[in-house]
């Protein structure tokens, strides 16, 4: 076995996208754990823009027993927002992330133009009343939206992940506040060099500072939504250190290849930049495990 398999074995990668789907996908929930079986990853995470992952979650672990595969829900208009019920069905399922809204946040439009796409990036023709969406917030005018924290005690209830996903990162700043305040243990800042984040250093300190682990993604250095450079990347890890990110995959799409390529590929990067064998181990299997819950293999 190779360096690179040999860091890639009992990895868990908590950001890969299947179908079905609305956007187009290159494999379902079944086929994600195939690829992850023969890569001899632990486990996977599935989320999705539009509905909650947790059934498909449980029929690719069922039909693939080998991997672990996990689902959660994020909070986007189809299933009603910053709607704790979804929340609530979503952690009675099994659900070990509830992300933040995405591709419906306020802060998603500001950058491509509209919810619900990516503008001219990646689109579908979607349904006459998203033209009049202006994106879900976090806060209303008298401070946090009374939903967000049934929501936030729900996930503290439950010891399951917060994500920020596509929220600003004023917005996402104040959200680890409240999480902090509702006594919330495990929050990611999701990929944290794409558009809608884009955290500078001192940004991703003051993350750092507060306990919430920073996403790096191998997506975002790929077309059409490289944004960062590895270099920056590595740059982040050295001066913040290994034991705050976690790195994924963030695949699924079809002009990228399968999520166990694409982490080949990331830690590769990562070794020819300098970054340890045991650094991108506490990244890319330590790290998630602690986020999810999980055992130590």
């Amino acid at each position: 076995m190779d360096k690179i398999s040999k860091i890639l074995e009992g990895a868990i990668d908590i950001h890969q996208h299947t179908s079905p789907s609305i956007f187009p996908r290159i494999m379902d929930g079944i086929g994600a754990a195939l690829d992850a079986k023969k890569a001899r990853i632990r486990g996977i995470v599935l989320k999705d823009h539009h509905i909650p992952t947790t059934d498909r979650a449980y029929l690719a672990h069922e039909t693939v027993p080998e991997v672990e595969v996990f689902g959660g829900v994020v909070l986007n208009y189809a299933v009603g927002g910053l709607n704790p019920y979804a929340v609530d069905a979503a952690i009675r399922l099994g659900a070990k992330i509830v992300w933040m809204p995405s591709i419906d946040a306020m802060s998603h439009k500001r950058h491509f133009g509209e919810v619900g796409g990516f503008g001219r990036r990646l689109g579908y023709e979607k349904s006459f009343f998203y033209d009049k969406s202006e994106g879900i917030e976090i806060l209303d005018e008298r401070g946090p939206d009374p939903r967000l924290i049934m929501i936030l005690r729900l996930i503290a209830e439950a010891d399951i992940a917060l994500a920020t996903s596509h929220l600003s990162f004023e917005e996402s700043k104040l959200l680890v506040e409240q999480a902090v305040r509702s006594n919330v243990k495990k929050v990611v800042a999701t990929h944290v060099d794409f558009i809608t984040a884009s955290l500078s250093l001192e940004e991703k300190k003051w993350m750092a500072e507060r306990g919430v682990f920073l996403e790096l993604c191998y997506s975002t250095l790929l077309p059409p939504w490289k944004h960062k450079t590895i270099e920056e990347m590595v740059e982040s890890i050295n001066t913040i250190g290994a034991k705050h990110f976690i790195v994924s995959s963030d695949l699924g799409q079809l002009q990228n290849p399968p999520p166990s390529v694409g982490l080949r590929s990331f830690i590769e990067m990562l070794l020819k930049h300098g970054i340890g064998e045991e650094e991108i181990r506490m990244m890319i299997k330590y790290n998630p495990e602690k986020l999810l819950g999980l055992k130590e293999l």
